[in-house]
Parts: C-alpha cells; sequence; structure tokens
C-alpha cells in the first residue's frame, strides 16, 4: 500500500497527507481484492508523468477484466494481439479515420511518454463487486482532474479532456449540464477542451449511439474527431501534438 502511495507523492499528484485521506477504506478494500491489474500497476498511469507534464487525459470505465491485458493505463494491453471485436480496435478505427494513421501495436505507453493520463473512472476490477469499485474510485478521480485544472491554469497550459462513455461523462469534476458541453469550462479554462463521446465500447449500441440525452456523440459518429481536434487545439496554444502512432518509439530503437 505504502509503495502505491509513494507513486502519486513522488511525481507530484498529491502531498502525503492528500494521499492518507484519499486512501480511504472503500479505496484500500479495491487495492486489496483487486483482480486487475496487478496491484503493483493500479496506477501505472501516474508513474513516470506529472501534473505539469500531462497534455491529454483520456477516462474510460473500467480495466479490462482479462490478465493479459490490463496494466494500469486505460484501453491499453500489456501484450497480445487485438481480437476481432474490442475498444481499443474501435480506438484505432477512429485513429485511423482521423487522422491516417494505422495502429496494430496494443500497448499505449508510447503515448504515456508524450503525456497522455489514460485512466479508468474505477482503477480496479473485481468480477462480483464491480459496482462498488466504480463507486469507491469516484472521488479520487475527481480529484486528480482537479489537480490537473489547478496546475494546468497555474501554469498556463493547455489541457484536452476526452470523455468516453456514461461513467467518465458523470464526474462531478466535469459535470455535464445539458447542452452547455464545455461552456462553462471553457470560459473559466480557455487552455482546457473537453471532448465527449459515447464509449468505444466493442458493444455495438454503446459505440454507435449517442449519450447524455443526444447531446453527446457516439464514439462512431463520422463528425466526432477527437484526435484531430486534440492536436489541432495542442498547436494553436504552442505545445507539441501527440503522435497517435502506438509503436513509434519502439520502431525508433
Amino acid at each position: 500500500m505504502e509503495a502505491l502511495k509513494e507513486i502519486l507523492i513522488k511525481n507530484e499528484w498529491f502531498t502525503r497527507q492528500e494521499v492518507d485521506e484519499l486512501f480511504t477504506s472503500a479505496i484500500q478494500k479495491c487495492i486489496n481484492e483487486c483482480a486487475r491489474p496487478s496491484q503493483g500497476d493500479i496506477f501505472n498511469a501516474f508513474d513516470g508523468l506529472r501534473p505539469q507534464d500531462v497534455k491529454v487525459l483520456i477516462i474510460g470505465q473500467d480495466p479490462y477484466p482479462d490478465e493479459a491485458k490490463a496494466h494500469g493505463l486505460a484501453f491499453s494491453y500489456e501484450s497480445g494481439e487485438i481480437p476481432a471485436e474490442d475498444s481499443l480496435l474501435n480506438i484505432f478505427r477512429k485513429i485511423k479515420e482521423d487522422v491516417g494513421i494505422d495502429n496494430s501495436h496494443t500497448n499505449l505507453s508510447a503515448w504515456k511518454e508524450q503525456g497522455v493520463l489514460l485512466l479508468n473512472t474505477a482503477l480496479t476490477f473485481a468480477p462480483d463487486n464491480q459496482d462498488f469499485h466504480i463507486k469507491a474510485w469516484r472521488n479520487f478521480v475527481n480529484q486528480v482532474i482537479s489537480k490537473l485544472l489547478e496546475v494546468k491554469t497555474k501554469n498556463k497550459q493547455p489541457l484536452v479532456i476526452m470523455l468516453w462513455g456514461a461513467k467518465a461523462n458523470e464526474l462531478k469534476a466535469l459535470a455535464y449540464e445539458g447542452n452547455k458541453q464545455g461552456a462553462d469550462y471553457q470560459e473559466k479554462y480557455p487552455l482546457v477542451k473537453i471532448l465527449r463521446s459515447s464509449h468505444p465500447s466493442n458493444n455495438y449500441q454503446a459505440c454507435t449511439k449517442s449519450i447524455c440525452d443526444g447531446e453527446v456523440p457516439a464514439f462512431k459518429d463520422t463528425d466526432f474527431r477527437p484526435f484531430k481536434e486534440c492536436n489541432e487545439f495542442l498547436q494553436v496554444h504552442n505545445a507539441d501534438i501527440i503522435n497517435w502512432q502506438t509503436a513509434y518509439r519502439i520502431e525508433e530503437e
């Protein structure tokens, strides 16, 4: 437990006191009964990535239930090939459609190295108790978002936030209010761009239908171009764009 806390402290996400307060009995229960990812990977998304270095925040739902996949980065496989239908396959299809990049490498660590924080609304998965895990992590994830907004505002740095799915769009720190999508945040945080959609799920209905009473587009909507819009926003605000090629660093080596 202490080793996990140290990841958040050394990477400047929270102070020791803040971490102790965030590690409620519910969070500790989630960590102790976690089936996926391995306990040492729960905070993999934060390890080596400070708030001031984050350029893009992508939020999904919860870790993959498969042992060979989940390793603490949302949507990323630690290793292996993409199955015929999967959230990551739909993400890769959208990247191809959006910015013309073909991907097959399933580990998204190259994105993290460029400042993409890959987070789920629940950081742990337990097959018989997942609703509890989703509720238990909610405050932690909201505090992470608040920290990012605070740091980015102070440093006058741009931040793109992609919220994929109903769970992500329900987060209190980025609450969706009717048809005012991003309006309140655009005024308060002019250097923050919020891109909302349904989940890139392998469930056809979830991926192709809008959510939030039709105000949030479906992930597969051809007019939804998150990766292109993200890089355009970063470029306008003089930040390095993201190379969405998942294996480009590995190929260079």
